[in-house]
């Protein structure tokens, strides 16, 4: 038996000294010789008494050592293969259900993607027939449908100046032979009258105020970038379209910039609103005119709040907070262990977080539509001390229907708006600050010169 980097030194009596420093192999030994018995030792010596008993040889011993230390190598040799085994089989295991999970949010905005692409090739083959559909899609959230729909008003900018004159002129007969039908189309012709005559007033401030403050931010964000970037204007150009305030305000300014149309809705449901998919048009219902409103005063800052909203940016923020959401359900879902039988309860509980989610987004987003609503509510000359009073009459309204929990309920975590006892609070304390008196000299003067003898309906009108 060789054994390869053992050096043996005999001792006195007897003895000699192993050092290990190499592995041990035998060639006569099929054993040894495998490559998973390769043995690496640390020193030891072993001692050989001058005799043996029973007539063993110092090599017997010797090789009985050596084979007891290879089975014991070969079994831990075998124990980790096998431990390296199960913990590559757990890796890749673990590698492909990440890679399980993470493919499912780029499957639903692959999706989303998709959508988004072919609506917009389905616009422009069609804009016409697309924005009819998103118009009926509109009314029908009011509750507009069917016959309701011949009877919606519509005034572009500029127009409603000669509103009544043209009406007045093409009803005469009918105000001879059906007077109480008459008399019905001309209280609607006046809210139109006064929706596009205010509007219009509020859509010039918006206008003014937003250009305003994009030069003011780009002005900021210039003076805060290299000379060398600002003397280059396609490095300035990229540089302040990545800025998050640049791109808020350029954005507010596409969406205010253009002629703008009032759309009167023949609808039970009080409600007045703005809509990115149907840009520069702002809706109003009847209802919301015949419980709500009262003066000018009141329906400047429905509108005014209404533009803010889309000033702000609050509609394309919800689409992307619900798109995140419903992207995190569906991922969610996803690692049900129960394999869907607990995903109806699931589902019910994330649509409540959601919902939970998304209505403190919402509740921030008309604060903020509120203090920009009165601002440009008084820029444009009207009073918003009284202004606020509509607030306060939906507060009533709520009360009085038990639609209004009280501050802070349970359900109130819930609502889409803060309770509306706050908001008139809010506004009334804002009024002191934000109101006509302020922009006397600024915007106020050019708002009076320019509208108000045509915003006075006459004493027939009135009737």
């Amino acid at each position: 038996m060789a054994l390869a980097g053992i050096r043996i030194a005999p001792r006195s009596a007897g003895r000699m000294a192993l050092h290990y420093g190499l592995p041990i192999i035998s060639p006569s030994n099929p054993l040894l010789s495998s490559k998973m018995c390769i043995i690496h030792c640390r020193a030891t010596v072993v001692s050989f008494p001058q005799r043996m008993p029973f007539g063993l040889q110092p090599r017997s011993i010797l090789r009985l050592q050596l084979s007891t230390s290879v089975a014991k190598t070969s079994t831990t040799a075998a124990a980790v293969t096998k431990q390296k085994s199960t913990f590559q089989k757990f890796k890749w295991r673990v590698i492909a259900r990440v890679a399980y999970y993470l493919r499912i949010p780029f499957l639903v905005m692959s999706v989303y993607g998709f959508g988004y692409q072919q609506g917009i090739m389905d616009y422009s083959r069609e804009p016409e027939y697309m924005e009819s559909k998103l118009m009926d899609s509109s009314l029908a959230g009011v509750g507009c449908t069917g016959e309701y729909k011949d009877q919606v008003l519509i005034a572009r900018e500029g127009e409603w100046r000669n509103l009544m004159s043209k009406f007045r002129g093409n009803h005469q007969l009918r105000k001879k032979y059906d007077e109480d039908v008459y008399n019905e189309i001309h209280h609607r012709m006046l809210m139109l009258h006064n929706a596009a005559g205010v509007g219009e007033q509020i859509v010039k401030v918006a206008q003014s105020y937003v250009k305003r403050k994009l030069i003011d931010v780009v002005r900021d964000a210039t003076g805060r970038l290299p000379p060398e970037v600002v003397e280059d204007r396609n490095r300035l150009h990229q540089a302040l379209l990545g800025l998050e305030d640049v791109e808020l305000w350029s954005k507010a300014a596409k969406h205010v910039e253009g002629p703008w149309t009032f759309i009167l809705i023949p609808s039970p449901v009080p409600n007045a609103f703005v809509s990115e998919i149907l840009p520069h048009r702002i809706f109003i219902t009847t209802s919301f005119f015949n419980q709500f409103i009262e003066s000018q005063d009141e329906l400047a800052l429905v509108l005014g709040h209404e533009i803010s909203h889309l000033i702000l940016g609050h509609s394309s923020e919800r689409n992307r907070l619900e798109t995140s959401f419903r992207t995190m359900e569906i991922l969610l879902l996803s690692l049900d262990p129960t394999e869907g039988l607990l995903s109806l309860a699931f589902m019910a509980f994330l649509a409540s977080i959601r919902n939970a989610i998304g209505a403190v987004h919402s509740r921030e987003n008309e604060r903020e539509a509120d203090e920009l609503g009165i601002k440009l509510t008084a820029m444009a000359c009207f009073d918003t001390r009284a202004a606020s009073q509509v607030v306060n009459k939906m507060h009533k309204q709520n009360v009085e229907s038990g639609g209004e929990i009280s501050s802070g309920g349970f359900l109130s975590f819930f609502d889409s708006h803060p309770p509306s006892d706050e908001r008139f609070r809010t506004l009334l304390e804002e009024s002191v600050e934000e109101n006509k008196e302020k922009y006397d000299e600024t915007s106020c003067r050019n708002m009076k010169t320019i509208f108000w003898d045509a915003m006075k309906p006459s004493k027939e009108e009135g009737r």
